[in-house]
């Protein structure tokens, strides 16, 4: 994928570290991300990604006084169309098992590790972008399939119809 699939690409960056938020931009723009809007906490990403509808977002987990959790909480809740399935790549210095699927529970796409090289957020916006997961909605969650890739199930099936005798 080239810089020209990206220019067409409208980005949201929510980060409460102006180092970080400047580092994430200076990427983007690098990989020739075409419009990059920002904000410094989860409050003000709502309002912004309510304001610009981007394409993708990316957060990181831990912000204050909202965090990043919170915000995409909100974010998969919204019932506006294709709003609440944009992609969202989470960012944190938190890699343990607990915060990972913490992300992954309330509908994160990709989580991505500090600290960020250009070439792991390169492969999380293609991931995200040109191999995205089937999004899922059900009564208790709603966020792309947790599964990366359709493979058979060889197991027993546990769900076939019970014979009664």
């Amino acid at each position: 994928m080239t810089s020209a699939v990206f220019k067409s690409l409208s980005v949201l960056v929510a980060d409460d570290s102006a180092y970080m938020r400047q580092l994430l931009t200076g990427l983007l723009h690098a990989l020739g991300v075409g419009t990059i809007h920002v904000a410094t906490d989860g409050d003000a990403a709502l309002k912004a990604f309510e304001t610009h509808e981007p394409e993708l977002v990316i957060t990181d987990a831990a912000m204050k006084p909202v965090d990043g959790f919170t915000f995409a909480e909100k974010l998969r809740l919204i019932d506006r169309g294709t709003l609440a399935t944009v992609p969202i790549i989470m960012i944190s210095g938190h890699t343990d098992l607990a915060s990972i699927e913490r992300a992954r529970d309330i509908g994160i796409s990709e989580f991505l590790s500090k600290p960020v090289s250009p070439r792991s957020l390169y492969q999380r916006l293609i991931a995200a972008i040109d191999r995205p997961r089937q999004f899922i909605e059900t009564p208790t969650f709603r966020g792309p399939d947790r599964r990366r890739s359709a493979r058979p199930f060889t197991g027993p099936e546990r769900r076939a119809p019970v014979t009664l005798i």
